[in-house]
């Protein structure tokens, strides 16, 4: 086989360079390329920038008192950067609680939505013993995420439309009508 990639090479250049080329020997460079002394350097635009901060006493002593686990969290910068990444973080898990929360009720909703073709203006829907329970049964769902998540119905009031948030007023009424309180 290097006797084909040789002849190759012969036919295209002048047979004395080629031959050259082919037998110099490859140099292999095994050293890594040297780096500059200290931190790596940053793009212009992800580099920190300073601004100023105009905080009221209590929040300074609120800072100069705060400790973290962290040692390298020490000035009232870095508090100051832990504090906004831990509300980016509940942020997040706040959305994630709520979608959750939205699953059920709109779990409740399609229960609810199944009564609907049989409720006539004016009158009042008899409901029997075994669709009472399943109604039960996902209005529970939403309580038990209602307390394990924290939500009181006045914050569940303003974090929701005004859709969902009468799903949530439903359920806290076929509760309190069927004797047990939130």
């Amino acid at each position: 086989m290097n006797s084909n990639v040789l002849q190759k090479l012969l036919k295209s250049k002048s047979q004395e360079e080629k031959l050259e080329e082919f037998l110099k020997p490859q140099r292999v460079s095994s050293k890594k390329a040297k780096k500059a002394p200290g931190r790596p350097k940053v793009a212009e635009e992800k580099k920190a920038r300073n601004f100023t901060l105009c905080l009221a006493p209590q929040y300074l002593e609120f800072l100069d008192k705060m400790t973290v686990k962290d040692p390298k969290i020490q000035g009232r910068g870095r508090k100051i950067r832990f504090i906004i990444d831990r509300f980016i973080e509940h942020e997040k898990r706040t959305l994630y609680q709520l979608k959750v929360l939205k699953e059920a009720l709109m779990d409740v909703q399609k229960v609810l939505s199944g009564f609907g073709s049989r409720v006539k203006k004016g009158q009042k829907l008899e409901l029997t013993s075994k669709e009472k329970s399943d109604i039960s049964k996902v209005v529970e769902r939403v309580h038990m995420l209602m307390k394990l998540l924290g939500y009181s119905p006045k914050n569940l009031q303003k974090l929701l439309p005004a859709g969902e948030w009468s799903v949530v007023s439903f359920c806290l009424d076929w509760r309190v009508n069927r004797g047990v309180s939130l």
